[in-house]
């Protein structure tokens, strides 16, 4: 019988190991790699190709959307599951819209996750009982569709992708922008190609003009 392969990436290592040591006890699953930090898991996820991975939305580095996000990017049959504590609406949406399959709290009993990963390998999406109801608050949210439209762009951006994109409304240089987030300005550039995908325009200019209109900045 073939073994579900499944990566556990949490910068704690009392769950890392603790998960492992629970889900290695199944007989049709398999641990077969761990991960601390935000680009550990990246390259962990990438070099392993587990069925599914288990991963924590705060990390030290990169936070669990983008990792998701990296990740799919390359090998978009993994089955990311976003297993942490945090339930803000912004995060759930976040690592909705990049690719994970599921988002389970860390309260969740060991046999329901269980469950999860063997649906998530089967191709189904799960979602904490306690997730479903905010993210159906989050987007049949009341008002204009412009600002139901606006959120869910924000939500779908980091808070760094926001400041850069404040710091680009300002006139900056890429290398501006990288001195005042710590970042290259090859990462800067990186960052606004994305930010561009999300918000579906084709240039700086027409990026700054969509984050006016939508209230982003």
């Amino acid at each position: 019988m073939a073994k579900i392969r499944i990566v556990v990436a949490d910068d704690h290592e009392v769950v890392r190991h603790g998960l492992r040591g629970a889900l290695q006890l199944e007989p049709d699953m398999e641990v077969v790699g761990e991960a601390r930090t935000g680009e550990e898991a990246v390259r962990v996820a990438l070099a392993r190709r587990p069925d599914v991975m288990l991963l924590d939305v705060k990390m030290e580095d990169i936070d669990g959307p983008e990792v998701c996000r990296r990740i799919l990017a390359t090998a978009p049959k993994i089955g990311v599951v976003m297993l942490t504590s945090y339930v803000q609406d912004g995060m759930i949406l976040r690592s909705l819209m990049a690719g994970a399959k599921g988002y389970v709290l860390k309260d969740v009993e060991l046999a329901e996750l269980k469950g999860m990963i063997r649906s998530v390998y089967r191709g189904h999406s799960v979602l904490d009982p306690k997730v479903t109801p905010r993210i159906i608050t989050a987007a049949t949210a009341s008002g204009p569709p412009a600002q139901r439209e606006a959120a869910l762009k924000q939500a779908a951006l980091s808070e760094m992708d926001l400041e850069i994109i404040r710091h680009l409304a300002k006139g900056l240089s890429n290398k501006e922008i990288g001195a005042l987030v710590h970042r290259s300005p090859h990462t800067v550039k990186d960052r606004l190609e994305k930010i561009c995908a999300v918000l579906d325009v084709r240039s700086r200019t027409e990026l700054v003009a969509e984050a006016l209109r939508t209230g982003l900045i």
